[in-house]
């Protein structure tokens, strides 16, 4: 997948696995995390966690209205999807925005 920061993102089947394992409202909604990826209301940086958090609202999801989070880890100009799952609202705090909408 091709993130709106340009960076193409892989998310491997155990990676896949391992977040739907821990967060079950995601199964079904890989659409939704391309989308973030792609079309994203902002995206912040971690220095503490050295990652990017895609983050886009959705009004229809498993667990009501929700953002989707998408944490991924940049390398090489590559990225890889660490973990994703839905929240009430963007934390923001201590983080760097890189995108916004």
């Amino acid at each position: 997948m091709q993130s709106i920061l340009d960076k193409n993102v892989r998310l491997t089947r155990a990676q896949w696995n391992h977040t739907i394992f821990r967060h079950k409202e995601l199964k079904g909604q890989e659409e939704k995390l391309k989308q973030t990826l792609q079309e994203p209301a902002i995206v912040l940086y971690s220095d503490i966690d050295d990652n990017y958090q895609y983050y886009r609202l959705y009004s229809t999801t498993p667990v009501s209205e929700k953002y989707l989070l998408v944490v991924v880890k940049h390398l090489n100009g590559e990225g890889f999807i660490i973990t994703a799952f839905f929240l009430r609202e963007i934390r923001k705090k201590g983080k760097v925005k890189v995108y916004e909408r």
